[in-house]
């Protein structure tokens, strides 16, 4: 069914729930492309509600979390958090793009080390031959456990180290049952805010969005995911007639992929009459699993879905129950800001330079590597007799000069020394490729030279031997 078909049967349902006095504040959805665009289209059905958080960082757009009013109601778009996830680690396992950002890149092989190596936090069954639906192998791969495996085995996987934490963070600020909610938003801004680096990186270098960069459909899914976050949180605080605790993690599609698991153990392709006749037996299975209180194994391997949003384990009311003040999420915008430029740091890519005032032009500041030389990567040429050494030495002292200038300066560089040192850097890393370029063929030359004296030594050689015989 397409998005207006499924838009019609999305108002039976709603407008059957309000006539019986329930209170609505979000749907949920798992992601996928027509989901979505019920939720744009049911948006432009409704009056729009808009809730801003600026940037803390000069330049850059404010956050805004999105809601509609129905029927005197204030509904949240969300997606799945658990299905965000997995969207997260497919993109990561994805050979259709090299994640790239600085200095790193994250990609699946890195992974596959993760799980081959002694100690891992891994099971070879979650890297290779996965269940892209085993939502315990995404918890897994994201987990605090994995990082600190990384951190201690694998500290040059930094790309990595980055990736599984913003995103796993993300997500936690939906499932962690104690977390106060101004937390949760500073870890959403703080996704929000590392996209948006990210993003801006790989224009400013010239890099193309669907090689090195998250699917559109993940992009789309995490806005939603944090914009949603964001409306639950102040629909809670601003517009429930009575106050109530924010459970975040039951706004989601997991109760109903588990009401028709369930309905599946029952009779494995059922009609809708048999359904109908399933209801009093699915409503003592889901009696049974809720009152249990335990979730699946978070050990299990390729155990598809993992249903724990009856678990209640370590749940604070009173944290749930508490919500933040403007100015206080103001305060968490510019702390998620502050961690998300150190983590761009990380990854080798200053902030401020990522930034700065539009009008400054990108290229002066990260160039792509095709515009290093004027004539682009066709001036390398090895055979080329111009004598441009002295030139090179001259350059490299004039950014060795200014270099020295400025760490004695006590003002800071002018836009001209900038883009001066920008170009004398380039130059100079285009110089050194030349000189290792012709170390490697010139020690090729050798090479040759010398196997050939050996072949002619031992040629002669036998050829003494045989006139001795």
């Amino acid at each position: 069914m397409d998005a207006p078909a499924l838009l019609v049967l999305l108002k039976r349902v709603l407008d059957g729930l309000i006539d019986r006095a329930i209170r609505i504040v979000s749907y949920a959805c798992d992601g996928t492309e027509v989901e979505r665009a019920v939720q744009r289209l049911f948006l432009d059905m409704c009056i729009r509600q808009r809730y801003k958080i600026d940037n803390p960082r000069a330049g850059c757009d404010p956050t805004v979390a999105e809601f509609g009013i129905y029927r005197g109601q204030v509904i949240a778009m969300i997606q799945d958090s658990k299905h965000a996830l997995k969207t997260m680690r497919n993109n990561l396992f994805s050979g259709a793009r090299l994640l790239t950002f600085g200095n790193f890149v994250s990609h699946y092989r890195h992974i596959v080390h993760i799980a081959e190596g002694s100690g891992s936090p891994l099971f070879n069954r979650d890297v290779k031959k996965l269940d892209r639906q085993d939502d315990s192998a995404a918890l897994r791969l994201f987990s605090a456990d994995v990082i600190k495996y990384l951190a201690d085995h694998h500290p040059d996987y930094v790309g990595e180290i980055v990736y599984l934490f913003i995103f796993g963070e993300l997500i936690d600020a939906y499932q962690n049952r104690s977390m106060e909610h101004l937390e949760r938003i500073k870890l959403a801004l703080r996704a929000r805010y590392f996209l948006d680096s990210w993003e801006t990186f790989l224009k400013m270098c010239g890099y193309r969005k669907d090689h090195y960069f998250i699917s559109r459909e993940a992009n789309d899914i995490l806005r939603i995911i944090i914009e949603g976050l964001i409306s639950l949180i102040i629909i809670h605080r601003d517009h429930l007639p009575t106050p109530a605790p924010l459970l975040p993690w039951l706004h989601s599609s997991e109760a109903c992929e588990h009401f028709f698991g369930e309905a599946r153990h029952v009779v494995k392709d059922f009609s809708y009459l048999d359904l109908i006749y399933m209801i009093p037996q699915l409503r003592i299975k889901l009696k049974h699993a809720v009152h249990r209180g335990t979730s699946s194994d978070g050990k299990a391997r390729a155990a598809g879905y993992s249903h724990t949003y009856f678990d209640h384990d370590g749940i604070d009311l009173v944290a749930l129950s508490t919500y933040p003040t403007d100015v206080q999420i103001s305060t968490a915008a510019e702390i998620a800001a502050q961690e998300a430029n150190s983590l761009i740091a990380l990854l080798g890519v200053n902030a401020e330079l990522l930034h700065r005032p539009q009008n400054i032009q990108a290229p002066a500041w990260l160039p792509s590597i095709d515009s290093w030389l004027e004539d682009g990567l066709g001036a390398l040429e090895l055979d080329s007799e111009s004598d441009g050494d002295d030139d090179g030495l001259a350059e490299a002292e004039e950014l060795q000069r200014i270099l020295e200038d400025e760490e004695t300066s006590p003002i800071s560089r002018s836009e001209r020394i900038n883009r001066k040192c920008m170009d004398l850097t380039s130059a100079a890393l285009a110089i050194a490729a030349e000189e290792a370029a012709i170390v490697c063929v010139a020690g090729l030359c050798l090479l040759c030279f010398l196997l050939t004296l050996f072949v002619i030594f031992v040629v002669k050689l036998l050829l003494l031997l045989t006139t001795t015989n």
